[in-house]
């Protein structure tokens, strides 16, 4: 449970501090295209992408692990 506890509060940091890792420019023009495509080709959106991919196969292991715990007890 404690591992949970940090691994939260980890992704809650990390999460909460997107701002200071985004680039200059604005998102609010152009088609849903266009916007679709500077997420898809950027390299700091697809390492997002990547990281919070990573992020969710991670934490559905822990919660499968943890599912797999109680049922046992």
């Amino acid at each position: 449970m404690k591992k949970l506890r940090a691994v939260s509060t980890a992704t809650a940091a990390v999460l909460a501090s997107s701002l200071a890792f985004a680039h200059p420019g604005d998102h609010s023009e152009g088609s849903v295209f266009s916007l679709l495509m500077h997420f898809l080709t950027e390299p700091d959106h697809m390492v997002f992408i990547g990281v919070a991919g990573a992020l969710a196969c991670f934490s559905y292991r822990i919660y499968k692990k943890i599912a797999g715990k109680k049922r046992q007890s």
